[in-house]
């Protein structure tokens, strides 16, 4: 006799921020560990290099599936998947659509095409920052500008609301 059973196994996940915060710079999982490992975590932790690039990588795998979500941040607080506490959820999101001025002011007065999606890299080596924070940076203005464009109301309440933005960055 056999015994169908079903089981079910939860637990919050922990974000490291700082780590989170080198994934939308565009750093490479190698980089953020080397980074780390100059900020002496290894010597505090004890831990051996190739497993702190190990945890990088997995936080690194983490976000890319969470990112399907940051995309629509209602649709964030709505899954299923990655059980999180709302404070872990709001700092995703709003680190995720914050942004570089000077990247932002070389968006301005541009129409957001996939032709000037594809002179990111211009924009990249003119203020500094990697191309793939560019390319997030530019996909957010584009995806915010899109939800809000044909909604009526106030502007910066209507951006808030989709995204779950605190007014200064929704402003």
């Amino acid at each position: 006799m056999f015994a169908e059973v079903d089981v079910f196994v939860g637990n919050n996940m922990l974000v490291d921020p700082e780590v989170y915060q080198f994934w939308l710079n565009g750093y490479t999982a190698q980089e953020a560990a080397a980074v780390l490992q100059n900020h002496g975590i290894l010597k505090q932790s004890g831990l051996p290099l190739d497993l702190l690039v190990s945890d990088v990588t997995d936080h690194y795998r983490t976000f890319q599936m969470l990112e399907r979500w940051l995309y629509y941040p209602s649709r964030l607080t709505e899954q299923w998947n990655f059980q999180m506490a709302p404070q872990t959820q709001k700092m995703l999101v709003e680190k995720y659509y914050e942004f570089d001025t000077a990247v932002i002011r070389e968006f301005l007065g541009k129409k957001l095409s996939s032709r000037n999606r594809k002179d990111l890299d211009d924009v990249s080596e003119k203020t500094g920052v990697d191309i793939k924070s560019c390319r997030r940076q530019f996909d957010n203005v584009k995806r915010v500008y899109k939800a809000v464009e044909e909604t009526t109301g106030f502007l910066m309440q209507n951006i808030q609301a989709q995204f779950h933005l605190p007014e200064k960055l929704a402003k």
